[in-house]
Formats: structure tokens, C-alpha cells, sequence
């Protein structure tokens, strides 16, 4: 049985669980080139739900309402007042150099009170990585990967702790470099033609972890 809430929980816009990647190795070079890449963020997903209202809604990968936990991500409502939609994406606090910090995302996601959390928005600022759209005025999880991205780009979502980054049609091993270069743990391999499967775990997408010592 599902362990995530009921749709009538979240009002009006369905509750969509993420969907998810399996752990693999990279897609060959006989078939790498019907893959788009995606940098792995190591941070804490969320559907964020947008009613068109003026309002935003964080939900946690387990279906928990974390908005209050970051207030400043609000301006997403902001850049998006209509039509009703769903993103997928993911909360990043980032260090001193610019790369994403586990343990700086750990102390904020600790913080609950509202005082608390209101004095971290400076020391332990985060940012909402959006990399995908399930709803916009209508379900669009049965649409390909490229047609999604084509529809969260033309949004235009970018603002001080927004961004939609970039989602790279390379060859696999360019993209591992690059991702490595950067400081990033590795990155997500989609299949172009891929609908989105909600609360699925699918070969679609693929989760591509650098190898350090020691692994």
C-alpha cells in the first residue's frame, strides 16, 4: 500500500509522487544519444504545487507540506501566478565553493520554528533546482521528456533561489567529466522519449554516480 496521502489532501491539483531513477551505468554509444543529462543535485525533492492563486505548496518525496521550512522559495509563486501547475525539482544548499553541501541541507531541513527558520534564510540560504513539469492546466506526465522540458523552459522560472538548469543532449562520458569538473556527485540520464511515471522507479532515467576511492 502507498504510503503517500490521498489526491483530495492537496486541494484541487492531483498529488503526484516523483518518480524515480535506478542506479546504472552510463547508456552506451550505440544508444547514448537517446538520453538528455541532468546533473545529480544530492538534495531533498519536492512537488511543488502552484493553484494559480498566488500560492505555493511544497510536498516533501513522502507527501509531508515542508513550504513553511522555506519561505523564500515562495517567489516561485511570484514568477508563476497562472495556470494551475505542478513541478518537480529539488532543494540544494550549496558551500563556500559553490557545490551542493548535504550537511548545510541537513541543518536547514532541522530547522521548524519559525523564528529559526526565518535567521536561516541568511546563513543557510537554499535553491529550488526545477527539472520538471507535470501539470500545467492539464496533465502532461503522458508527454515525452523533450516536450516537458520544452514546456518548463518556456516558463522562464529564474529568480534569487530559483533556477531551471540545464539538461545537456551529450555523449555520456562528456557529461561525466563535465559533472565531475564541477564538483557534482555524478548526474541522471533520461530517456528523450520518456513519460513521466509518478512514484515509479524506472529505466528511463538513470542515476550515474562518479566512483571515488575506495568504492
Amino acid at each position: 500500500m502507498s504510503a503517500h496521502p490521498s489526491p483530495a489532501t492537496h486541494g484541487a491539483l492531483p498529488y503526484l509522487a516523483p518518480m524515480l531513477a535506478l542506479i546504472g551505468p552510463p547508456p552506451g554509444p550505440e544508444t547514448e544519444a537517446e538520453y538528455a543529462f541532468e546533473t545529480l543535485w544530492n538534495g531533498a525533492r519536492v512537488i511543488a504545487h502552484l493553484p494559480g492563486d498566488g500560492s505555493l505548496r511544497l510536498l516533501s518525496q513522502t507527501g509531508m507540506d515542508v513550504t513553511a521550512q522555506y519561505p523564500e522559495l515562495q517567489l516561485l509563486a511570484e514568477l508563476l501566478p497562472a495556470p494551475e501547475t505542478v513541478l518537480d525539482g529539488e532543494i540544494v544548499a550549496f558551500d563556500g565553493n559553490g557545490r551542493p553541501s548535504v550537511e548545510r541541507l541537513q541543518e536547514r531541513m532541522s530547522l521548524h520554528h519559525s523564528d529559526a527558520v526565518a535567521h536561516a534564510r541568511k546563513d543557510l540560504p537554499v535553491r529550488l533546482m526545477l527539472f520538471d513539469i507535470l501539470y500545467l492546466g492539464e496533465p502532461t506526465t503522458q508527454l515525452p521528456y523533450t516536450a516537458r522540458r520544452d514546456l518548463l523552459d518556456d516558463l522562464g522560472l529564474a529568480g534569487p533561489g530559483i533556477t531551471v538548469p540545464a539538461a545537456w543532449p551529450s555523449i555520456a562520458s562528456q557529461a561525466m567529466e563535465q559533472s565531475l569538473s564541477e564538483g557534482f556527485e555524478g548526474v541522471v540520464a533520461k530517456r528523450l522519449t520518456s513519460p513521466y511515471l509518478p512514484g515509479r522507479r524506472s529505466r528511463f532515467w538513470i542515476k550515474i554516480k562518479h566512483l571515488h576511492a575506495g568504492e
